[in-house]
């Protein structure tokens, strides 16, 4: 077998976000927003919530929790 050096990694450039992104992303924190590459506070609130398996109906095709059973 023979043996094939790698090519040495080529090193990843990180630039920051410019002026507008920080200035947007300033204002969606304000708003109390996702912002990209953070947890989403809401999403993981609604996930850690009850489930509803024994109630849910299927209405029009879409689960309805809240329509109860019938």
């Amino acid at each position: 077998m023979v043996s094939v050096p790698l090519p040495a990694p080529v090193p990843v450039q990180v630039h920051p976000d410019p002026p507008i992104y920080q200035a947007l992303y300033s204002l969606w924190a304000s708003q109390g927003r996702t912002l990209p590459g953070r947890r989403d506070a809401e999403w993981t609130r609604l996930a850690a919530g009850p489930v509803w398996a024994d109630r849910t109906v299927r209405v029009s095709g879409i689960l309805a929790p809240w329509a109860g059973a019938r």
